[in-house]
């Protein structure tokens, strides 16, 4: 009952992510030129680390650069975190709630990195542990197989990235497609 209904409401959460986040989107992709990072890592579990694959070949086209996902247990069972201190760490997660994703996103803060998060509850730990957020805006998720907020992500990660990337004010950087 609810997954088809979900389904349903995919173009109007789309819809309403584009026009209402799409300024916060352009201040995230100013924040990441700025920021010209050495490389990218991708914190996400389950559904969200299928958006975070899709995230990988984006930023992997767009800016030439190595991206990578993250291996949480070094941040929470090993206490080992890699030098996130060049890197643009990106965090996505539906209900914004996941801890060892949180801990990734706060150890790289701590270390310097740029830190960016993926929710779709802008009142979640990882939202409040970031640099920056990126709400979803896909209301409640109630059935078990993520629909809306899935493809919300991936629409997020393509909207910064995009912006990240523009043509008119990066040719003559490294996220330039034309590089």
């Amino acid at each position: 009952m609810y997954l088809d209904q979900e389904i349903a409401e995919q173009p109007v959460v789309l819809q309403r992510l584009l026009s209402e986040e799409n300024a916060t989107a352009q201040q995230i992709a100013a924040a990441i030129r700025d920021f010209d990072p050495a490389f990218i890592c991708i914190a996400a579990r389950g559904t969200s680390d299928n958006a975070a694959r899709y995230a990988q070949y984006l930023f992997g086209v767009q800016a030439r650069l190595p991206v990578a996902l993250a291996t949480p247990s070094l941040h929470t069972l090993y206490q080992t975190p890699p030098n996130f201190s060049r890197a643009l760490v990106i965090g996505i997660s539906q209900s914004g709630r996941g801890e060892d994703i949180r801990q990734v996103l706060a150890d790289a803060r701590e270390q310097g990195a740029l830190t960016v998060g993926i929710t779709n509850n802008p009142e979640s730990p990882i939202a409040q542990t970031v640099d920056h957020h990126l709400p979803l805006l896909a209301g409640p998720e109630l059935s078990v197989a993520a629909t809306k907020t899935y493809t919300a992500q991936l629409a997020a990660c393509l909207l910064y990235t995009s912006d990240a990337a523009d043509r008119s004010t990066l040719c003559r950087s490294r996220w330039s497609p034309y590089h």
